[in-house]
């Protein structure tokens, strides 16, 4: 049979590569928030790679703890809707961390 899974909705999270390594790709997908955003299927996370112009891509360990930053006039801005406990907007103690840095 093969393919993705496309029914089981989640939240999710992956990164990708365009084919020349150039661009990376860091997508999160908030999941489990009512009238907020159910999650994604693997086969949704795989077309929106794809339609963003990753060529090489993985899905990451991506629950609810998943949280994207950015750095802001030097201080932290959370761009997404992480959940702990059931509580949106609330963030998750986790251990661990994928950061890139860019040179301007």
């Amino acid at each position: 049979e093969g393919g993705l899974d496309n029914t089981t909705l989640e939240p999710r999270t992956a990164l990708g590569i365009n084919g020349n390594g150039r661009y990376v790709y860091l997508v999160v997908v908030d999941g489990r928030q009512p009238s907020y955003s159910d999650g994604a299927t693997f086969q949704e996370l795989a077309e929106l790679l794809l339609e963003q112009g990753a060529f090489f891509a993985m899905s990451l360990d991506g629950g609810g703890s998943s949280t994207m930053v950015i750095e802001k006039n030097g201080r932290p801005v959370i761009l997404n809707s992480p959940i702990d406990n059931y509580i949106p907007g609330r963030e998750r103690p986790v251990a661990n961390h994928f950061g890139v840095f860019v040179y301007p």
